[in-house]
């Protein structure tokens, strides 16, 4: 999602302390940072908000057109980057509303029934890193499994020429929940090749996100919002992280760090950190295992199409 980069209106701390009260029916200002992605949404006009999903750590709201969504995040929620973050942990938040309410959004505040959600900061999103011509290993990723397969012919089809559209249509709203799997292994696909500063692979990713932009109709409306966030390289910290981490590590001269994990029998080098994975792994339901699937296939057909062109007799 394209975001205004300008800062939110910031409360002053006197007023976030004025809109404080202590009697029967008090209403509180919860401070938060706000990702640059939705600062336009929370600065702009109050407009009522349909609530998409209420969860105890997170809601979700619906921002606009049918991509667009707002995530009010509690301080041990998942970091999202479309979200208005606060420090207070879910413990200590209730959100007092159930999806299908409204709740009104903008003046650099989401009125909540009992507080107000001001942003007093923005947030720096976590983002891919792009590196120039250095993905490596994959075998410290999970098996891909079908969805790994499916996001490598993808990729293996756009590098050789071919249309995006077919392949993305066959990932996209794939799968249950608020983010099918097939949409996180599209994310996996386009963090993966937006993390490369290489000709090939800028023309690969332009291609799959503008198959998406065209497709997230067929998708939910959160899921849309962070395939968009994808496209710009933005996930949550972790993810990015070892998507970063990944692509850059060197040591191709090896042939088990041409191979996918799990089907080479290769373990991490001392300086992967397998936590990292296991944090990955534990997102979501499958969210964190669709996501590495996309970023497996991606590393494949990428190690695929340097073979074949390392291979081609010249002149």
């Amino acid at each position: 999602m394209r975001g205004s980069t300008a800062a939110p209106t910031v409360a002053p701390v006197a007023e976030l302390l004025s809109t404080t009260s202590h009697g029967p029916s008090a209403r509180v200002a919860w401070p938060a940072a706000v990702s640059p992605l939705v600062a336009d949404v929370v600065a702009g006009p109050q407009v009522a908000r349909p609530v998409l999903a209420s969860f105890p750590t997170c809601l979700y709201l619906a921002a606009g057109s049918h991509e667009q969504v707002l995530a009010v995040l509690a301080a041990d929620a998942l970091a999202l980057p479309i979200g208005l973050h606060l420090a207070l942990p879910s413990t200590r938040v209730r959100w007092g509303v159930e999806p299908g309410a409204h709740v009104v959004v903008g003046g650099g505040r989401v009125r909540l029934p009992h507080a107000d959600v001001v942003a007093v900061r923005l947030s720096r999103p976590s983002r891919v890193q792009a590196l120039h011509d250095s993905w490596g290993a994959a075998v410290c990723l999970p098996d891909p499994g079908v969805l790994g397969d499916r996001a490598q012919q993808l990729v293996a089809t756009v590098l050789e020429g071919g249309s995006a559209h077919a392949g993305v249509r066959s990932l996209i709203g794939a799968g249950r929940g608020l983010t099918p799997s097939g949409d996180d292994a599209l994310c996996g696909v386009l963090l993966t090749l937006g993390a490369l500063d290489l000709p090939r692979a800028r023309r690969a990713h332009a291609q799959v996100a503008s198959a998406v932009r065209s497709l997230t109709v067929r998708t939910t409306s959160l899921s849309a919002a962070l395939l968009l966030a994808a496209a710009q390289g933005y996930a949550v910290p972790d993810v990015a992280r070892l998507v970063s981490r990944v692509v850059g590590t060197r040591g191709r001269n090896d042939g088990a760090d041409r191979v996918v994990g799990g089907r080479s029998g290769g373990s991490f080098r001392p300086h992967e950190p397998a936590g990292l994975v296991d944090r990955v792994l534990a997102i979501g339901h499958t969210s964190g295992r669709d996501l590495l699937a996309g970023v497996s296939g991606a590393l494949r057909a990428l190690d695929a199409h340097t073979t074949s062109q390392e291979g081609t007799p010249r002149g």
